[in-house]
């Protein structure tokens, strides 16, 4: 895969105040070639991420060609240019155990195979004027040194990223902690873990700006506020606490409409006097299928099709648990990329979505994206808004 910058090639100057305003340039995630994994030789295994990955590259130009026809420049870097290898052998060790590494060891994963660069939100916000790197990950490395490239240095904020923050988690986050490794969910806020309670980082998309107000979730921790109220005073911050990822919950589609799911209920005070239109989220129930594969991977992800596929199951599960997240407490339908005041993209067909918005005086651009319950994720997540035009707005929140 050769992936070209779209647009100029000079420095781009950052401007993303909201997620309303026209988008004019974006940062758009990539995926492996299907050639990675030609070292795996189970094709029960091999043929299914080779499609999934062919079929993600294909959605992704697609998505890539709307955009342009929106005149939005588009930056993308393959995973190459990012500093991942070319072959899944190459994090294979003399001894056969999987796993990577980079020059800087807190950022090392033990016994994984790195995740494709897809998710770019992920760890990565503009606060206005600024890029701001949330976390310290492996995922995040190669990208700073493209922001570099792409904006200059004097954008980009990497107080978090060259360790000069820490942050701890909540209660919540601790009680989450305990049962992911088998604890009891005490376990943690009784046996005090300096190692488990710190935090590099956090999620960026625990942030939603909407102009002079942002939203933070305080699940993942609470000493987020105190950080940016100290770095980013521009805005005035209303916390939440829904379980992180924001953007998998709701999504402002224009000035007075949001769309939620219904872990989003209880919090409609956050937008006064604005519409709240719920969408529900999937029948799984009703998914024969889906409840086939549940019950081998706990709900984090589906590749349809695959459910009896039990090599492959084990093969994620053992060997690509952070590719996936937990595709069903999100609806990906809400993950949407606002383009302007009168298009967003969309990542299903789905025909109450499409008619809503049509209801609304909106255009749904459709965009496939028919991995999203793989890479636990819609097209809000695996894109930047980089630069919006207009600047920051009172939009009396």
């Amino acid at each position: 895969m050769h992936i070209i910058e779209i647009g100029r090639m000079d420095k781009i100057k950052l401007n993303s105040w909201d997620e309303l305003q026209k988008l004019e340039a974006v940062i758009v995630g990539s995926v492996y070639d299907s050639s990675f994994f030609d070292g795996v030789k189970n094709t029960k295994i091999s043929n299914v991420l080779k499609k999934i990955v062919d079929e993600t590259n294909e959605d992704i130009e697609y998505f890539k060609q709307q955009l342009k026809s929106h005149n939005i420049q588009v930056l993308q870097a393959s995973p190459k240019e990012l500093g991942y290898k070319d072959s899944i052998l190459d994090y294979v060790d003399v001894n056969g155990r999987m796993g990577f590494a980079s020059g800087r060891p807190d950022l090392i994963k033990k016994n994984l195979i790195p995740t494709s660069p897809l998710q770019v939100r992920d760890d990565s916000i503009i606060m206005g004027n600024k890029l701001l790197i949330t976390d310290r990950t492996f995922e995040v490395e190669g990208y700073v040194k493209k922001f570099i490239e792409w904006f200059g240095e004097d954008q980009i904020d990497l107080s978090i990223y060259n360790g000069y923050m820490q942050f701890k988690r909540s209660e919540l986050n601790l009680i989450s902690a305990a049962r992911d490794r088998g604890l009891p969910e005490d376990y943690f806020i009784k046996n005090p873990d300096p190692n488990v309670s710190s935090l590099m980082g956090f999620c960026s998309p625990n942030l939603t700006r909407i102009g002079t107000t942002c939203m933070v979730d305080l699940w993942q921790s609470a000493d987020i506020l105190e950080f940016l109220n100290e770095r980013y005073p521009q805005f005035s911050y209303k916390d939440v606490c829904i379980g992180g990822h924001l953007d998998g919950i709701f999504s402002v589609i224009k000035p007075g409409l949001v769309i939620a799911g219904p872990w989003f209920k209880g919090n409609e005070k956050l937008f006064p006097g604005w519409e709240i239109i719920y969408f529900n989220d999937p029948n799984w129930d009703n998914i024969i299928q889906w409840h086939k594969l549940k019950d081998k991977n706990s709900g984090n992800w589906w590749v349809p099709g695959e459910e009896t596929n039990d090599q492959f199951t084990e093969f994620v599960e053992s060997f690509l648990p952070n590719w996936t997240g937990y595709c069903e407490e999100t609806i990906f339908d809400l993950n949407c990329l606002v383009i302007d005041d009168r298009h967003v993209v969309v990542n299903s067909d789905n025909p109450d979505l499409l008619k809503l918005l049509e209801s609304k005086g909106i255009t749904p651009i459709v965009c496939p994206l028919r991995n999203r319950f793989f890479w636990d994720g819609g097209w809000h997540c695996l894109t930047l808004d980089v630069k919006r035009s207009g600047g920051q707005r009172d939009y009396g929140l």
